[in-house]
């Protein structure tokens, strides 16, 4: 289950996150194809990004803050993991990184205006020139619930773009702490990207694919393309 702060529970299955390529929405086989070279995956969860990446030839790196997640990756076969944030990571000065990817939604890490230099800043300390980000997110603005727009004029209130999340995940007796999770649009994301390294030079949106496990994301998502500036 995943809460946001005003209490809104939305539930969903964990067997999208061990779906195959051919299950994926449309959005997330766009950017694996365009992922390559050595690989971070931030957020990797159960791994099938960085195990379809890996099963390619290439270089991957499964980061997720969760230990459970970085185990079942390994228990699955993703033969290099990360168990922290990517402030940690870049603070042991990897090797370069050709590529970063950032789906399931999880360009939202960005987390919001004020946080997103940062991250981004931290990415780019990891980068190769010419790398790129690619990242799957949401347009907030592509519902009618009512729950959504209460939230988003709430938000808008308090000086935050509308489609800032608070949120965490519980399941049984297990809880997250909150974070901060982003949703905006290609216009919204241009400004937040400006003062950093890094420029948008792609948004690409599609239907999601027949019916499956991994298939079923809400409407509205897409995929952001950034590449590293010269």
């Amino acid at each position: 289950m995943i809460e946001r702060s005003d209490g809104y529970l939305g539930v969903t299955d964990a067997a999208r996150y061990f779906a195959p390529v051919d299950d994926w929405a449309a959005t997330t086989r766009f950017a694996f194809d365009q992922a390559s070279g050595r690989v971070l995956d931030v957020g990797a969860g159960a791994g099938r990004l960085a195990l379809a990446l890996q099963g390619q030839g290439n270089d991957v790196v499964a980061l997720d803050i969760s230990p459970g997640a970085t185990t079942v990756c390994r228990q699955r076969g993703v033969r290099s993991t990360f168990t922290g944030t990517v402030f940690e990571l870049a603070a042991g000065a990897p090797e370069p990184f050709d590529s970063f990817v950032m789906l399931g939604n999880n360009l939202g890490l960005l987390g919001a205006r004020d946080q997103a230099p940062r991250f981004l800043d931290a990415l780019a300390s990891m980068a190769r020139p010419g790398a790129r980000i690619v990242g799957e997110t949401l347009n907030p603005y592509a519902t009618s619930d009512p729950d959504h727009l209460r939230y988003h004029e709430e938000n808008r209130r308090l000086g935050r773009l509308a489609g800032q999340l608070r949120l965490r995940v519980r399941h049984l007796q297990l809880v997250t702490p909150w974070w901060d999770y982003l949703f905006c649009t290609p216009e919204e994301l241009e400004p937040i990207l400006a003062p950093s390294a890094w420029a948008l030079t792609e948004a690409h949106s599609a239907e999601p694919a027949a019916p499956g496990p991994g298939a079923s994301w809400p409407p509205g998502q897409w995929t952001a393309v950034l590449a590293l500036r010269n």
